[in-house]
């Protein structure tokens, strides 16, 4: 299956499955990497709060910084659940780089 093809069906388990498929979907988009960030950075703005707590919490396996800044505007999500899992997935992302650079991380 094409990359594109790919992306947009396991975004839609991230919208519509039970929560194993979406855990699931979660780590297939994560191993897609780079492929992924287009469909996941635009489910950060989706009307479906589900959907954005799961990509936030995908980009954070990701962990790559490229997705920092969406997810520092996550943060300021109306739904409880998206701005916990955008925390979650900055603190991954800080970590796999090795901390902020401050001395108290």
């Amino acid at each position: 299956m094409e990359k594109s093809n790919a992306v947009a069906s396991l975004m839609g388990i991230l919208r519509d499955g039970e929560t194993t498929d979406r855990m699931a979907a979660a780590e297939a988009l994560a191993a897609l990497g780079p492929a992924a960030f287009p469909g996941l950075l635009s489910a950060l703005g989706d009307p479906n709060p589900r959907l954005r707590m799961w990509a936030a919490y995908t980009l954070g396996i990701i962990g790559d910084t490229t997705a920092v800044p969406a997810l520092i505007s996550a943060l300021e999500d109306g739904d409880p659940g998206v701005a916990k899992w955008a925390a979650a997935a900055l603190r991954r992302i800080r970590d796999a780089a090795g901390g902020c650079g401050c001395r108290s991380c």
